[in-house]
């Protein structure tokens, strides 16, 4: 149990919890990695949470912006898959997401991915 809980003991209203995936090579993955790399890779996959009306996602660090705005400046999401609701006031997902953030950084972004792609041929 979050050591938040007691500070905040109502619950907020329920928001929708979606989970964004693009794809950062925009099919190219797809259709050239065979040739190029010797097995097949469908994507290139990026990941936001879609909560609370905005989008949360590493980017250097842990950022956000309007699901709209990420998709206007970068890319269309090949998928949006419904994780389900939450009733988690929107303050404490906020103080949670700062208590990550000195773990989630530029720094340290390569260290957390269980596969190196590089290393693979």
């Amino acid at each position: 149990r979050s050591r938040h809980a007691a500070h905040h003991p109502t619950r907020g209203t329920m928001s929708r919890v979606t989970l964004a995936v693009y794809d950062l090579s925009q099919g190219m993955a797809r259709q050239m990695s065979q040739q190029f790399l010797g097995f097949q890779v469908d994507l290139i996959p990026h990941t936001g949470v879609v909560v609370y009306g905005e989008e949360y996602f590493f980017g250097g660090g842990i950022q956000h912006c309007p699901h709209a705005s990420f998709v206007a400046s970068h890319m269309p999401p090949v998928e949006m898959r419904e994780m389900g609701t939450t009733e988690l006031p929107k303050e404490l997902f906020l103080e949670f997401l700062e208590e990550l953030r000195p773990r989630f950084t530029a720094m340290t972004y390569g260290h957390s991915l269980p596969l190196d792609i590089t290393n693979r041929a």
